[in-house]
């Protein structure tokens, strides 16, 4: 059995527009995230607005 870990580069975004200076990584098992989306509360360590900058994909077997 295996595993697909989906890793998006996320990073802050204000309500002017402007984007703060470093990316964050987030890990997820579901592929629910588009890449350029804008995204409000992605979990206990992302509050606020964050726009999805790219994604990979990482796969683990048994």
């Amino acid at each position: 059995m295996s595993w697909i870990m989906y890793v998006y580069h996320v990073v802050r975004e204000y309500p002017d527009g402007t984007r703060g200076k470093r990316k964050k990584l987030l890990c997820r098992y579901e592929p629910n995230l588009k890449v350029g989306g804008l995204y409000l509360h992605l979990g206990k360590s992302f509050p606020g607005m964050y726009r999805v900058l790219g994604v990979e994909e990482e796969t683990y077997s048994e």
